[in-house]
């Protein structure tokens, strides 16, 4: 994954007494840092808002980032499956928890446009960044009605199946510059290879051929 953007930081940044430091802390986060690209006029990145669900037709030439932000307690779920020609789209949502209803609603409208260009061969990958709780096991999700619901609605859309992976993230106690973004970055040279950074900077790297 060498030629996707390294958003993460090694180390959290600490508060400093120095107000310039703090800015430089807050602009480091991997959120600011594709927002401020966005404002430049990069046009390979796509931001989705609360309460809203967006989707994009990845290409290397194209749309290669799909990300929300300012989670905290919001549910995050995207939605990635290819296309008849071979690429991939992202249908990716962030509501609050208020309102699953809403977002499952908004998931389906987004899956019934491209339905009739989606590769039905092909098991769609849904990831959900929820949040979670410390335990003395770890971090664990906490219980969610809308992992059923979202399986009840890909269930009619997908005969063929779907894997569901659940992400929980801290939501308490979250130390200065705490990152709250989730990000979806696809390699240009292969956009199949997924970078998947969750709530926290929890870097994964996906294979969406597997």
């Amino acid at each position: 994954m060498c030629s996707v953007l390294n958003l993460t930081r090694e180390v959290l940044p600490k508060i400093s007494s120095i107000p310039k430091k703090n800015i430089e802390a807050v602009n480091s986060m991997p959120e600011m840092v594709l927002n401020r690209m966005i404002r430049e006029g990069d046009k390979s990145i796509v931001h989705c808002d609360m309460n809203q669900c967006t989707a994009a037709i990845i290409s290397p030439d194209g749309i290669r980032t799909i990300y929300t932000d300012a989670l905290a307690g919001c549910n995050s779920v995207n939605i990635i499956t290819k296309l008849k020609n071979n690429r991939f789209v992202s249908i990716l949502s962030h509501y609050v928890p208020t309102n699953i209803d809403g977002q499952i609603e908004a998931i389906r409208k987004q899956l019934q446009t491209y339905l009739p260009h989606i590769d039905m061969t092909y098991k769609p990958k849904t990831f959900l960044n929820i949040r979670g709780r410390q335990t003395y096991e770890g971090l664990e999700p906490v219980p969610n009605p809308i992992v059923d619901k979202l399986k009840e609605m890909l269930s009619k859309f997908f005969p063929q199946g779907s894997k569901i992976d659940i992400t929980p993230y801290q939501n308490a106690k979250r130390p200065a510059f705490f990152s709250s973004a989730n990000i979806f970055q696809f390699d240009p040279a292969d956009t199949s290879k997924l970078k998947i950074t969750n709530v926290g900077e929890k870097v994964r790297f996906i294979d969406l051929n597997i």
